[in-house]
C-alpha cells in the first residue's frame, strides 16, 4: 500500500489521500491560528532580507543595545524607559523591552508618532529617577510581513483572514491613492474625534503626492519600490524628527535613542518579530546626540551575539 492509503475492506469507504492530507492541514491551519507557530516561513524571511537589510530579530536588538548602553551606565535600576509605537497589539516586543529596563512610559499614538508632544515628554523626563537618572526612547513605525512575504499584511491569533499593519498606515495610503479627501480630516467630533488618523493621513499623503508622478489618465502612479516599505520608511524619518523636537536642549540628563522599524511576522510571534535599527543614539549632559553604530556593530561581532545572528541567518 502506497503512503496515505487505506486498506479497502468490506463496508467501509476507501479513504482518498488528498481528503486525509487537506484533514491534517485544516487541523494544523486551526491550530496554528489558535497558538501561533514558532518559525517563520522562509518567504517571510526572505522578504525582510529584501526590504529591510540589516534586520535582526528583536531578541537579537534587545540584547545588543542593552549591551551598548550599558557601557554609559544605562542600567534598570536608574534609567526610565519610554516608546513611541503604534498601540497595535501585535507591538508586544515593547513588554520585552520593559522586562529588560523597568517601568514604561508611552508617548506614541496611531503610526508611531509621540503624539504625546512636549507635554508628554515633561511628564516622562520628570520621572527619572533622581541618583545618576537617564533615559532611553525607542521609536519605531511598525510594518507586517506576512507568510507569503507580503509587505503590510500579518495573520493574527484567532483570524484566519490576513490583516493590514499598520492598520492606519494601510487606511492612510488607502486614502491617499484613491485622490479622495480624508474622511476624519473632513468630520469633526470633537477636540479628540479621529485626530491621530487624520495626522497619519496628511503625513501619508503628502509624502505619496511628493513621490508619485501624474500619470495620462491623471491617476497617481506607484512610488517606485515597495509602497508599504517607501511609507513606512518616510514614517520612521517623521517620527525621529518629532522626538528630536520634543527634548529640550538644555535637558541635562542622558538620553538614548534606539530608532528603528519594527517588522512584525505572523500569528504575533513575538520571538520572530524584526526589528531594523536605522539610529542608535545618545546625548550626555545638554551636548548634542552622538552616533554608537559602531559600537552596535562591534556588540553584533561578539561571540555572544554573533551566534545568535549566524543561526538566524541560517
Amino acid at each position: 500500500m502506497g503512503v496515505g492509503q487505506c486498506k479497502p475492506a468490506k463496508g467501509f469507504v476507501k479513504c482518498e489521500p488528498t481528503l486525509m492530507k487537506k484533514n491534517v492541514e485544516e487541523h494544523r491551519d486551526e491550530h496554528v491560528i489558535k497558538h501561533g507557530t514558532s518559525t517563520v516561513d522562509p518567504r517571510a524571511k526572505r522578504a525582510i532580507r529584501k526590504h529591510f537589510p540589516g534586520a535582526h530579530r528583536a531578541d537579537i536588538v534587545l540584547r545588543t543595545t542593552r549591551a551598548v548602553f550599558k557601557k554609559y551606565g544605562f542600567n534598570e535600576d536608574n534609567t526610565l524607559f519610554a516608546s513611541s509605537t503604534c498601540p497595535d497589539e501585535i507591538n508586544c516586543v515593547i513588554d520585552d523591552f520593559s522586562l529588560i529596563w523597568g517601568e514604561h512610559f508611552s508617548l506614541g499614538g496611531l503610526a508611531g508618532l509621540p503624539f504625546t508632544g512636549k507635554t508628554g515628554f515633561t511628564a516622562f523626563s520628570h520621572h527619572v529617577p533622581e541618583k545618576d537618572g537617564r533615559l532611553l526612547i525607542f521609536f519605531a513605525p511598525h510594518i507586517g510581513v506576512a507568510s507569503d512575504g507580503k509587505t503590510g499584511k500579518v495573520h493574527r491569533l484567532g483570524i484566519k483572514k490576513v490583516t493590514s499593519a499598520c492598520g492606519s498606515c494601510i487606511a492612510a495610503q488607502n486614502t491617499a491613492l484613491s485622490s479622495k479627501r480624508c474622511k476624519p480630516c473632513d468630520d469633526y467630533d470633537g477636540p479628540i474625534g479621529d485626530y491621530q488618523q487624520s495626522v497619519v493621513t496628511e503625513i501619508v499623503s503628502d509624502f505619496i503626492q511628493e513621490n508619485q508622478s501624474r500619470s495620462k489618465t491623471d491617476k497617481l502612479a506607484k512610488v517606485e519600490g515597495d509602497m508599504n516599505v517607501k511609507v513606512t520608511e518616510n514614517l520612521y524619518e517623521r517620527i525621529k524628527e518629532e522626538i528630536l523636537k520634543i527634548i529640550p536642549d538644555d535637558f541635562k540628563k542622558p538620553i538614548g535613542l534606539i530608532g528603528g522599524i519594527l517588522i512584525n511576522t505572523d500569528y504575533g510571534n513575538r520571538q520572530h518579530d524584526y526589528i531594523l535599527i536605522k539610529d542608535l543614539l545618545i546625548r550626555k549632559k545638554n551636548k548634542k546626540f552622538v552616533s554608537l553604530e559602531t559600537e552596535l556593530e562591534n556588540a553584533l561581532d561578539e561571540p555572544r551575539f554573533s551566534r545568535l545572528v549566524y543561526h538566524d541567518a541560517a
